[in-house]
């Protein structure tokens, strides 16, 4: 939030010039982590246009079942170039010809780099591959040269009515670009008699017979691999390989996602080869994974939610396929992002408890569920100091924890600036400190932040008190970016102030019981009956 020339830096910024915060950590650390979104790779190469490109062109790769990741896209590239040559090379050429329009088009330049628009060209690449190889054959120059146009197409439709559409209704267009550029072309071939584009016999029915357990077991990664046009072992192997090493959560939601298609196909009696083939299988993994925590944070609600909507979207494809196959298409992606889609505008309605990821945020499943976790612990330290200023206890929680280390750290910093060894910090003594350290503040700048510091109001700063506030800083800040994304679609109604009602709102999605009477009274005396926007809230978590 801006401020005026006439009011004072926030106080977190103020306090930051007296002591420096730790580091913010990005990546949650464990060997079930993943390698996560490698974002420092994208800063790295922000000034190399071809790395650049070479990298958005393979996180558009992976990004197709949500992953971000060069890494993950080398692999999933490896994979499709194994199960053809052909599917390999048109969905490269797709990816890299839908992310070069976004250049062209001057779109924004983070969505372009993490493959948001690569996504959608990669999978018109792979799509016409597929219906090629059936009708015209492998190689043809024909098909190749309309990939090319369908897929910087796509990004046409991405920066304009796909980016209406996140804009009107917090929401991402999950699908629309890619089959709303491939079903008008398939309809063109299916129905206007031309001499270039043969999209082959119709497939044949699959043949009834008894299920088989293992096979149905072996199908589950098939589904998955099966987003990419791949069924081979080496290639389903390498799918799911590089889903894994990205986001472990993501390759194990995908892999449920795919168990619902199963379930969903045996109630509705599909046939057992139309199973085992895991082809409808990648709706259901789609729309798993989107929800079960790359849209939301990864939690039991969450990842149930995404399972029945899995179900949904299988229960979908096996529906409309025979609907779709009068007109002569296929569903294409059509089930997830009618169901998907669908679920986040009820969601967003009917429970809003359930905080949805801000689009631009995105990042892997375990990232959000870092996010989850620091804006828990911090909420929960939060809600333990307020119930002590409610009751009237002393407040000194970190300091009292504090090892004698850091208290000796503290010490050293605040014995600088206690310059005639008092034992107390005037006024002159913390304007001194910072003069000295090159950090000149404003009169009233100075006057707020000593006021901050002043707990008991005694009109000097003693060693509990200034110890205390810094910690809180401290541990606020080293984990400031985490906090702050989690927080972000708490604001709503985008007033720029969070209400009573969407604070509580974020302490059901935290687990935590909503404010009390006396609670929500203590917040408006703090804030003395103005709004909370964002900084008067941290305000408030670093003096309750």
């Amino acid at each position: 939030m801006a401020t005026t020339t006439d009011e004072p830096l926030p106080l977190h910024e103020l306090i930051s010039r007296i002591l420096a915060p730790e580091p913010s950590f990005q990546k949650p650390k464990g060997l079930l982590s993943g390698l996560g979104t490698m974002q420092a790779l994208n800063q790295s190469l922000a000034n190399q246009p071809l790395l650049d490109f070479i990298n958005a062109t393979l996180r558009g790769i992976s990004q197709v079942i949500f992953v971000n990741n060069p890494l993950s896209g080398l692999l999933i590239l490896a994979a499709m170039f194994i199960q053809s040559p052909w599917l390999g090379s048109m969905s490269l050429v797709g990816t890299a010809s839908a992310t070069l329009m976004a250049i062209v088009l001057k779109a924004n330049p983070a969505a372009i780099q993490n493959g948001i628009f690569g996504l959608n060209g990669m999978l018109v690449g792979a799509a016409m591959a597929f219906f090629g190889a059936f009708g015209n054959g492998a190689w043809n120059p024909v098909w190749a040269i309309a990939a090319i146009i369908l897929s910087a197409l796509t990004a046409v439709v991405m920066e304009t009515v796909g980016t209406w559409f996140a804009t009107r209704f917090r929401v991402a267009p999950l699908g629309i670009p890619f089959n709303g550029v491939m079903l008008p072309f398939l309809l063109l071939l299916a129905f206007v008699p031309q001499p270039f584009f043969d999209l082959g016999p119709p497939p044949p029915p699959f043949p009834t017979g008894a299920i088989d357990g293992f096979r149905l077991v072996q199908s589950l990664p098939i589904g998955l691999a099966q987003v990419f046009f791949s069924d081979n072992l080496v290639s389903v192997g390498l799918v799911v390989l590089g889903i894994a090493i990205c986001t472990a959560i993501g390759a194990v939601v995908g892999l449920l996602g795919c168990a619902m298609y199963l379930l969903a196909g045996l109630l509705l009696g599909a046939k057992p080869d139309e199973l085992y083939t895991g082809f409808w299988g990648y709706n259901a993994a789609l729309t798993a994974t989107a929800i079960g925590g790359v849209f939301y944070t990864p939690n039991r609600l969450s990842i149930s939610i995404g399972l029945i909507c899995a179900f949904l979207a299988s229960i979908a494809s096996i529906l409309l396929a025979p609907l779709f196959s009068l007109l002569k298409l296929p569903v294409l992606s059509v089930p997830f992002a009618i169901v998907t889609i669908g679920c986040f505008l009820i969601l967003q309605r009917s429970l809003p408890s359930l905080v949805p990821v801000v689009l631009h945020t995105v990042a892997s499943p375990e990232e959000h569920r870092q996010r989850f976790r620091v804006a828990k612990d911090t909420i929960a330290s939060f809600r333990q100091q307020l119930r002590a200023a409610l009751q009237g206890q002393q407040r000194n929680i970190l300091f009292e924890q504090a090892t004698p280390a850091i208290k000796g750290d503290l010490r050293y910093i605040f014995d600088a600036i206690d310059r005639d060894r008092s034992g107390f910090l005037s006024t002159q003594e913390l304007a001194t400190h910072l003069h000295q350290a090159g950090k000149v503040l404003s009169e009233g700048e100075l006057t707020y932040l000593f006021k901050c510091m002043d707990k008991d109001g005694s009109g000097a700063i003693d060693f509990e008190e200034f110890g205390e506030l810094m910690l809180r800083h401290q541990r606020l800040m080293s984990r400031y970016t985490e906090f702050v994304t989690y927080f972000l679609p708490i604001d709503v109604d985008a007033d720029d102030a969070i209400s009573m009602q969407e604070m509580n709102t974020a302490l059901a999605s935290l687990r935590e019981p909503p404010l009390s009477e006396d609670e929500i009274t203590f917040l408006q005396e703090q804030t003395e009956g103005q709004p909370l926007t964002w900084n008067r809230f941290i305000e408030v978590l670093l003096l309750t």
